[in-house]
């Protein structure tokens, strides 16, 4: 009988790395190809545009002789296919592309309109599509979302594209890009906000969910989403608590349903008020806590109605006190945007026309968190804080202010390429933390040495064969486990719409 050694760690180590070497000659081999296209139908589209000068002197005139003749109604045309600033193109051009690439016209029309505006309108973020650093796909998204800006605004919107780049998907595409239409047409901003109001809707497909199951969807104003959200997640918690033992899709998705009955939902909300530790209850005997846990585990019941509960000698009281909770939101607002240089600054001082820009939010004008901000009981505005000024500690849990200092510093898990949020993310002692009993040394907690980490990159860290460093310019170095090193990208300025000739980061 014979056995085979197993092979040593070191070479297994070694294939990995191979592999991870091919996939990643063959990820940049797929976008120099897909560059290589979008090259081909630029060089393409110049080779047939049709300038202002030839459009006024008759282009084409052998072809359009005589208005009202079928030439001159179905002749050849120069076509805009771009944003504002980009050149016109030969209709018959972009058929014999389509003809030759063997697509449909629509997705040459695309693929040409998307190039132009990239080359044209958006330069930065062209050039770092041709060094291989950003995928066309989120290019071509970039020039469809920014083609409705002018050339100023779309300018803008290129520096802010550019400015963390591999940061980029999307979602943050849209984000950004909307922040720059805020800046260059307030009153557009105003009036689409008002149209998307005028449009909230709340639909039921029971014809689109497996049996049994029916979706629903809604279109809210941002400030009754996050209420509702708010609203539904406590009601969640507190099945939680009374020994549902559903997941917390399951629970928030009985919650949304508890809302048909408002009486149901609001004696489960009274509960909520038993995980307050100011308050003696005992949860065996106290009503609130009776009704919620019946409604907790109640059975759907599609033809049930609002009830209501006499309590206290009134209908409908559930004797819950304190208000609706409370809204944390971060905002990044800077003096230029809070202070005009014209008529609209409102009798606080404030520019309505001001935009502040939220993580999780994304960006708004300041007369909307204005509105915002005076339906609000209580206010409580905190400070800026600073993470290079905050004195290490020795505790392994950093203090509340040290804690959100770097959550703010870093906005997202610092794993490249990771999006999650940092409020939603653990923190990590990067230089792993000994207990000082155990002859750690002292100061170990400081915001050099924590960064924000989602559960999943948390784990692959403390668990796997992950290391990282925080540089000195503010970027984190990771080595994976076959040895590869991959880096984010450094904190940098963010690029602002009253200072257009500042110099690129990349360059």
């Amino acid at each position: 009988m014979s056995t085979t050694a197993p092979a040593p760690a070191t070479s297994t180590r070694l294939s990995s790395r191979v592999v991870l070497d091919r996939a990643v000659a063959a990820m940049r081999a797929k976008r120099r190809v897909e560059v290589e296209v979008m090259e081909s139908a630029l060089a393409w589209a110049h080779a047939h545009t049709v300038t202002d000068e030839e459009v006024a002197a008759g282009w084409r005139s052998e072809t359009i002789r005589t208005p009202g003749t079928a030439a001159a109604l179905f002749g050849e045309r120069p076509l805009p296919i771009a944003g504002d600033g980009t050149p016109l193109v030969a209709e018959f051009a972009v058929i014999e592309l389509a003809g030759v690439l063997e697509q449909s016209h629509e997705a040459t029309l695309a693929l040409l309109g998307d190039v132009l505006d990239l080359a044209h309108r958006l330069p930065r973020l062209w050039a770092l599509v041709r060094s291989l650093d950003v995928p066309v796909r989120l290019a071509r998204e970039a020039a469809r979302v920014s083609r409705d800006l002018d050339v100023v605004a779309a300018g803008h919107a290129d520096r802010l594209l550019v400015w963390q780049p591999r940061r980029l998907n999307p979602h943050r595409v849209g984000v950004l890009v909307h922040e720059a239409r805020l800046y260059a047409d307030p009153d557009r901003a105003i009036a689409d906000h008002d149209e998307a109001l005028a449009a909230r809707r709340v639909e039921v497909h029971h014809e689109q969910g497996a049996p049994g199951v029916s979706e629903v969807f809604m279109s809210l104003d941002t400030a009754d989403a996050i209420a509702f959200d708010n609203t539904v997640s406590t009601m969640a918690t507190t099945m939680k608590a009374l020994g549902h033992h559903g997941d917390l899709g399951v629970r928030r998705a009985h919650a949304v349903g508890l809302l048909a009955d408002p009486q149901q939902a609001l004696d489960l909300l009274a509960a909520a008020d038993v995980a307050d530790p100011d308050r003696e209850v005992d949860p065996d005997r106290d009503e609130a806590v009776c009704v919620a846990e019946e409604a907790a585990y109640a059975a759907a019941d599609p033809f049930r109605r609002p009830t209501t509960h006499p309590r206290n000698g009134q209908t409908g009281q559930t004797g819950r006190t304190g208000g609706s909770g409370e809204v944390r939101l971060v905002l990044h607002v800077t003096d230029r945007d809070l202070i005009a240089h014209d008529q609209s600054v409102d009798s606080h001082g404030i520019d309505p026309r001001g935009v502040a820009r939220s993580d999780e939010l994304g960006p708004m004008l300041l007369g909307r968190l204005q509105a915002w901000l005076l339906t609000a009981g209580k206010v409580v505005i905190q400070p800026v804080l600073d993470a290079e000024r905050m004195p290490a500690v020795d505790a392994h849990d950093p203090p509340t202010r040290m804690a959100a200092a770097v959550r703010l510093r870093d906005g997202t898990c610092v794993f490249p390429g990771c999006n999650r949020p940092s409020d939603r993310a653990d923190l990590d002692h990067i230089t792993a933390y000994v207990p000082i009993d155990d002859g750690g040394p002292p100061g170990q907690t400081h915001p050099n040495n924590l960064a924000p980490l989602c559960r999943r990159h948390h784990r692959a860290k403390t668990f796997g064969a992950f290391t990282y460093h925080r540089r000195p310019d503010g970027a984190y170095e990771w080595t994976l486990p076959s040895g590869r090193r991959i880096t984010t990208d450094p904190p940098r300025p963010r690029p602002r719409p009253d200072r257009p000739d500042e110099p690129d980061h990349f360059t």
